[in-house]
């Protein structure tokens, strides 16, 4: 049967957006009551004075706003930060206010995040607190409050603190290693920072002195200019990123007549070689893939394989199966499913709303392979297309199901995982009519051996023009910044 691949502009959403959203998130913090928006359009006037107003730039053109404000608290400190971001998503104007509230004890070390990030009608908030290494996580929206409990490997710091930490220690080292907790995807990662030395900085018409760090997490790097007392005068972050210190009136007010880049098209991916009509009907694709490192290479199933540059795709043809809900009984391919079958803030798979929707959809069935199938024509009937920047909870998802390819991918999961299908998350490109290769995301499941499915775009299993850069879990969305901008794909070979 012939898939129907759905209009471009309606199903693609490039991972890119919430992967730097997932950057800079921590960095802002929550207050629900507020709202920002530029003063072209209208500005709440009862905002509490803050030391530090920057403009948010994409290029040349102005894509919103912040401010900062620290404070002492007691034995710590209160960082208290506030960012507006209108961006366009393949021509739909999104405005997304992400607003953070930290506290830290004396030396920067988290002690409570307060955070949400809503654009259009989607909002996450969460409430994070830490005590003794354990960090307790609540999350709430549509679908209720979901709770979890992380096991922290050390003490970590608020991301806010990061720079004040280096100001305290006087700018020592060269490099330094923390740890932070990214509540954007509910996991404690690693901060590598460089102080790559002291440079004069020109803002507002005036030399300033800075220190200028390389901040890396993960693949994840930006550049940032600080002065000795700790204030940031300029950040670059990936896909041209750039945020500038500016007064209040300028930030607020100027520079809002240009229509911003596009985020999805100005990252897609022209197709060279071969010409593609059709891409849902391609099963065995080969492509060379130029713009990344002999260091660098992509994750291996027996449907994809890497030599040098070239990438083998064949879709599977022959796909195993089994009685539901899978059991690791030993044996060659045997899955250890234990973190494939886990339910955590975002993937709710013990949820009780979760599990009766999963039985309800697959009523009785209990073949794996037939049930992975409803699921994926399920999710892609009922959930609506809709960009979005935030990372739904699939018990949100199931009250109001809209959402774009992040948010069927974390449904699909969820009701998976319910049903006793292991499940994991790939994130890459897929080719589109147009001729692109657009940043995507969709799932994996495991049929004695994984095999990819899209209930994004409809199709089990996906087509062979579905590139994995990344899989595994949300931290994973991350891994694949480091090769936007540089990836080049010239299609050698293609099959039906």
């Amino acid at each position: 049967m012939e898939i129907n691949r759905k209009p471009l502009k309606l199903v693609i959403y490039s991972i890119i957006a919430v992967a730097w959203a997932g950057s800079m998130v921590y960095l802002f913090t929550a207050n629900r009551s507020n709202t920002f928006v530029p003063a072209s359009v209208a500005v709440k006037q009862d905002v509490a004075p803050v030391s530090e107003w920057m403009g948010l730039y994409m290029g040349d053109k102005k894509i919103g706003y912040d401010y900062e404000q620290m404070l002492p608290a007691g034995n710590g400190y209160i960082f208290r930060k506030r960012m507006f971001m209108r961006i366009m998503l393949m021509g739909q104007q999104k405005d997304i206010t992400t607003i953070v509230d930290s506290t830290t004890n004396s030396d920067y070390f988290l002690k409570s995040i307060d955070f949400s990030l809503k654009t259009s009608a989607i909002e996450v908030a969460a409430v994070c607190t830490v005590s003794n290494n354990v960090l307790s996580v609540s999350l709430k929206g549509p679908g209720g409050e979901t709770k979890q409990k992380i096991r922290l490997s050390e003490p970590v710091l608020s991301s806010d603190g990061i720079v004040m930490k280096i100001v305290k220690d006087g700018f020592s080292r060269s490099d330094y290693n923390f740890n932070i907790f990214d509540p954007t995807v509910q996991q404690e990662l690693p901060v590598h920072v460089k102080v790559l030395g002291r440079e004069t900085k020109e803002i507002m018409n005036s030399p300033v002195d800075t220190f200028k760090l390389e901040v890396a997490v993960k693949d994840m790097k930006e550049t940032m200019w600080v002065t000795p007392q700790g204030e940031t005068i300029e950040e670059i972050s990936p896909l041209g990123f750039r945020s500038a210190l500016e007064p209040k009136t300028v930030a607020l007010t100027k520079g809002w007549g240009n229509e911003p880049v596009d985020l999805i098209s100005s990252t897609a991916i022209r197709a060279h070689g071969l010409a593609v009509s059709d891409p849902a009907q391609v099963r065995y694709m080969v492509a060379y893939v130029s713009g990344i490192s002999d260091t660098e290479s992509f994750p291996t199933f027996n449907f994809q394989k890497q030599q040098g540059n070239l990438v083998t795709l064949d879709t599977p043809h022959k796909i195993g199966t089994y009685r539901l809900p899978y059991r690791n009984e030993g044996g060659a391919g045997a899955l250890s499913a234990e973190e494939y079958l886990g339910s955590n803030t975002i993937i709710n798979t013990d949820n009780p709303d979760i599990v009766s929707m999963a039985k309800s959809i697959l009523n009785g069935q209990t073949d794996a392979k037939k049930a992975v199938e409803i699921l994926s024509q399920w999710v892609y009937t009922h959930v609506t297309d809709s960009f979005t920047v935030a990372l739904p909870r699939s018990v949100d998802l199931l009250k109001d199901p809209q959402g774009d390819c992040k948010a069927h991918t974390i449904l699909f999961t969820a009701l998976a995982r319910a049903s006793g299908i292991p499940t994991k998350m790939a994130m890459g490109v897929v080719l589109m009519n147009d001729g692109y290769f657009y940043y995507h995301a969709w799932p994996l499941v495991y049929l004695n051996g994984w095999v990819p499915a899209d209930p994004t775009l409809g199709e089990f299993p996906a087509d062979a023009t579905h590139i994995i850069l990344a899989s595994g879990d949300l931290t994973n969305w991350m891994d694949i910044l480091g090769v936007v901008g540089r990836l080049k794909i010239d299609i050698m070979q293609v099959a039906p």
